[in-house]
């Protein structure tokens, strides 16, 4: 869902620039399960903030639920 979103917005002009979590991929215990294609994405959500995590993980591999979405969403329009 990530990797989807942050090409979406690349492709359209709207990454989100700088740094407002202070957050690294390293923050979370289990940022190894990130399969090598989706770090790019995954780094550039979490140091921005959109991507905030639960528990200290990001769960990649997991199903993301229409409200973990919905925060998303808030937190990309937010910024």
């Amino acid at each position: 869902m990530f990797t989807l979103l942050y090409n979406a917005l690349k492709v359209i002009g709207q990454l989100p620039e700088g740094s407002s979590s202070g957050k690294t991929l390293a923050d979370f215990s289990d940022a190894d399960a990130i399969a090598p294609w989706a770090k790019e994405a995954m780094m550039l959500l979490v140091k921005s903030g959109i991507v905030g995590g639960s528990n200290g993980k990001l769960t990649p591999q997991g199903t993301t639920t229409r409200a973990e979405m919905a925060q998303v969403l808030y937190n990309l329009l937010g910024k």
